[in-house]
């Protein structure tokens, strides 16, 4: 539940006021310095981004700003951010909030908890407030951090009319188009300032390019097996001895290597609404409604050798090495010459629809003196639909002088195919894919809270929240593999000439052109749509209905004592969820009713030492819920064998004990010199068993075995996640931020912002009978963000960079490997702006300057997985304030 405290204006204000600090900044340092007023006056851990001006925010997206925080980190895709984790724990640790209601959006294929912020625009949003400690008044459900989104209100901005419009040109220098970016808001208050009316949108476009070479894992045979078994080639004409065929069978080979130039096409429209009654200091309603919608369209044509992936007789069970070459320190064979080769080009076209809608209702009152009170109310429901995903599939079979070469380069091989890929006649269509799926998600919370202040030191708050959470998917699909009688030989009228020629360095004697289906050509020619019936896929159906109760008590407190003051809050929480999770069982559609309850005890203490020097102390009990789809009871059940692999509608929530220590300097105006320490146990963490269990301890309907040879008691193996042993999380956080007003001019309006967090994590993956431990997927060890800024009347300029390690993305990895991570990468942002008058200002902006590329890895050795990068983004354009 948000605080029934002063709003964030407020405190700021009054913080300003307590320093005594009269300097009057602008801009993006004021935004700092009121951020820092947040931060200070705050019991607990906290951390702020304000915007600079009206539909003005520091970053084009909501997650490029978060990451400028310490201990933040963002996940990307398409070139822009998307998720964000927190200390280490990930975006499913991590609960939003938006006008203080708890809040789910998602995009494309996100079945999770997780919150993608690429679907809002930046500029919908006056504040951004990230809580790191836990307080009773706050909701349960993080393990990490509390997200608070604040969208603009027209009481924020001055009395009458008030306005603000951005026009900007984004060019992407990879696909080398400009594409507009547009916002605008609008507000009015009465003279008196007790009410008023708001609206904002925002719109823009992108067309991002995709440069990648990927190879989808590597996998290896097995010498102590015949050729032509199972992952072993059939043969190798230049194995002389037992030893050559024992290093050859025993190395790794890329599964899928291909180079793929994807297209995206991108528009996002964000508009915000807002109605503020405030009749008196005593009373405050508000309304905001928030819609957005985000839609993304993906083509991405690749030609590869599919045989590699497969292990039959008609895949590497066939193929031939002629030649190869083995690197040692990574097991794999970095130069292969192959005879027998089956070698697909595919095109595939995604469309995305994302959209996001919530309407609240939030009240405040002064009963008395002593007694206030608080009144929430919302609804907001997500989409994220995948209405169209198609895709075909060129075959040319048993190809002889397939080449790959990755001696020169492990990220760029040279690759050549053996034959000219560019002869439709040499290709045959034999495989259709398509299907549309989705997900759905419902929130409905109302709350309420009384706050009862007993003298200057003491105030007691009471309050609750129900919440009521919807989740449903579905998916359907026109999958086939032609047959001999459908297939079409000769794929002249079907598809068209894709080129790789873009800014890889690709080495020279790659196949850069190739034939690929055409998707709309294609479409038409094999009529798509009238003969390949659409059938639902069991495993795309999953629903979560969860109902959340919550209850607290708080007491703050601010006592004076020598010259200093300790403030805080001591509380307990009490939530108790109710789920019921439902998947298709084989056929059969199931349902599985769970329950369970916490009691969370929470503590914030804040001394503040001197007007400069505060100490900071929080201890939490904190509870995460379980991922969705952990919950599903879908899965495969065998009454003959006893056999049953499923998630599990049972799992009990992730649980942790939290430890914050802090000390915060504010030494000079606008200045903070800070260092946190954290400790997460972890007590239990969802992992994968397999054990034996009577059928009737898994909460499984009774009816499913009825007339076959199981019963009940019968004992099964059962493949399941479970909740496993836990583990522990640590770190460290610096942070230092400073005006360089100590220089000589004109050097004196410099201005730095950095900080560095340290974390180091470490959990079991399996079982205790069978521990299995690493650091949490998603975790970087390092990670640090630096700002430098100038700024004078009229003109202001930053430059910003974010590094993070390394860190993991499945463990342990696919096919044999070790692991499968991300290496560290550097992003550098840039922003200037000049005001030609008081209305009018220039602004250039860039994202990405040295156009990092993503590097995706499979096992400790380091085989790539997936080398992307996606170009610079320039924006240029004119802002007006009325």
């Amino acid at each position: 539940m948000q605080p029934v405290a002063a709003d964030p204006a407020q405190a700021t204000d009054a913080a300003a006021g307590e320093t005594g600090d009269d300097i009057v900044v602008t801009g993006f340092r004021s935004s700092l310095q009121k951020a820092l007023n947040v931060k200070k006056t705050e019991a607990g851990a906290v951390d702020a981004i304000l915007a600079e001006d009206m539909a003005d925010f520091p970053d084009l997206n909501l997650a490029e700003s978060i990451q400028r925080l310490p201990g933040v980190t963002i996940e990307r895709d398409a070139g822009q951010g998307r998720t964000i984790s927190v200390r280490g724990l990930s975006a499913d640790f991590t609960r939003v909030r938006i006008n203080g209601l708890e809040a789910q959006a998602a995009a494309g294929g996100n079945r999770s908890r997780g919150f993608d912020f690429s679907i809002f625009a930046s500029e919908l949003f006056n504040s951004v407030t990230v809580r790191k400690t836990q307080s009773a008044e706050i909701e349960e459900g993080s393990l990490g951090a509390t997200v608070d989104l604040q969208t603009g209100r027209p009481l924020d901005f001055k009395a009458g009319f008030d306005a603000a419009l951005s026009t900007q040109g984004s060019y992407n220098d990879l696909s080398k188009k400009v594409l507009p970016r547009i916002a605008g808001l609008v507000s009015w208050t009465n003279d008196d300032q007790t009410w008023g009316g708001l609206i904002s949108l925002a719109y823009s476009e992108r067309k991002p390019t995709s440069e990648s070479f990927n190879t989808t894992r590597w996998q290896a045979g097995n010498a102590a097996q015949a050729y032509g078994t199972n992952q072993n080639f059939a043969g190798c004409t230049v194995c002389a001895t037992p030893a050559q065929r024992t290093e050859l069978l025993n190395a790794y080979y890329p599964r899928i290597p291909r180079y793929t130039f994807g297209q995206f096409s991108e528009d996002r429209m964000g508009i915000t609404a807002s109605l503020q009654w405030k009749p008196s200091d005593r009373t405050e309603v508000s309304i905001d409604a928030l819609h957005s919608r985000f839609n993304q369209e993906f083509e991405s044509p690749n030609i590869e050798a599919i045989s590699f992936s497969r292990s039959t007789a008609t895949g590497v069970r066939e193929t031939i090495v002629r030649d190869y070459a083995i690197d040692p320190e990574k097991n794999v064979i970095s130069y292969g010459v192959f005879d027998r080769v089956d070698v697909r080009s595919e095109n595939g076209f995604d469309r995305n629809e994302s959209r996001f809608t919530q309407v609240s209702l939030n009240a405040r009152h002064q009963f008395s003196d002593k007694l206030r009170g608080q009144l929430k109310l919302g609804k907001s429901k997500a989409e994220a639909l995948t209405p169209v995903s198609i895709s075909y599939q060129f075959d040319v079979n048993n190809v002889n002088g397939y080449t790959y070469d990755f001696r020169q380069n492990d990220r760029l091989p040279l690759i050549r195919y053996g034959f000219d890929v560019t002869d439709p006649s040499k290709f045959t269509l034999t495989e259709v894919r398509a299907s549309e799926s989705g997900a759905v998600y419902d929130l409905a919370s109302a709350s309420g809270a009384l706050a009862y202040k007993f003298d200057e030191v003491f105030e007691l708050k009471l309050g609750g929240e129900r919440r009521g959470y919807g989740f449903n998917s579905f998916g359907r699909q026109r999958n086939r593999v032609l047959t001999a009688a459908e297939q079409i030989v000769g794929v002249g009228n079907l598809g068209k000439l894709a080129s790789l020629d873009g800014k890889l360095a690709i080495p020279n004697g790659t196949d850069l052109s190739y034939i690929t289906p055409d998707i709309w050509k294609t479409t038409e020619a094999i009529g798509l749509y009238q003969n390949f019936p659409l059938l639902p896929t069991f495993n795309g159906f999953r629903e979560v209905s969860e109902t959340d109760t919550g209850a607290y008590a708080q007491l703050d407190f601010a006592q004076p004592f020598g010259g200093t003051t300790l403030r805080g809050n001591v509380g307990l929480r009490y939530a108790r969820t109710e789920t019921a999770s439902s998947g298709f069982l084989n056929t059969t559609y199931v349902t599985v009713d769970n329950k369970y309850e916490d009691w969370l005890p929470s503590a914030n203490l804040a001394l503040d030492a001197t007007d400069k020097l505060v100490f900071r102390f929080g201890v939490a009990k904190v509870m995460s819920r379980p991922t969705l789809n952990s919950l599903t009871p879908g899965g495969s059940l065998n009454t003959s064998g006893q056999t049953i692999s499923y998630g599990n509608p049972l799992l009990e929530p992730f649980r942790a004990k939290n430890v914050d220590l802090a000390a915060e300097w504010y030494f000079a105006p606008e200045s903070l010199l800070a260092v946190a320490v954290f400790y997460k146990k972890i007590d239990s963490f969802i992992a994968s068993d397999i054990s034996f269990l009577p059928y009737r301890e898994l909460g499984l309907p009774d009816s499913l075995l009825t007339g076959t040879p199981s019963s009940p008691d019968q004992l099964f193996q059962v493949t399941r996640n479970i909740n496993g042993t836990g583990g522990t999380l640590k770190g460290v956080e610096f942070q230092y931020q400073q005006p360089f007003k100590f220089l000589p001019a004109p050097f004196d309006d410099l201005g730095f912002i950095g900080n560095y967090t340290h974390v180091a994590s470490r959990v079991n993956y399996r079982t205790a009978a069978n521990p299995l431990f690493n650091r949490l997927t998603g975790q970087s060890k390092n990670l640090f963000n630096a700002t430098l800024y100038y700024e004078v009347k009229g003109f202001s300029a930053r430059v910003s960079a974010a590094y993070r390690d390394g860190y993991l993305v499945a463990f342990p990895g696919g096919n044999g490997n070790t692991e499968e991570g991300i290496k560290g990468a550097t992003n550098i942002d840039a922003a200037i702006r000049y005001d030609l008058t008081p209305k009018f200002s220039l602004t250039l902006e860039g994202v990405n300057l040295t156009d990092t590329y993503s590097d995706r890895y499979a096992d400790v050795t380091d085989r790539v997985s997936n080398y992307r990068h996606f170009g610079r983004e320039i924006l240029f354009g004119l802002r007006w304030r009325y």
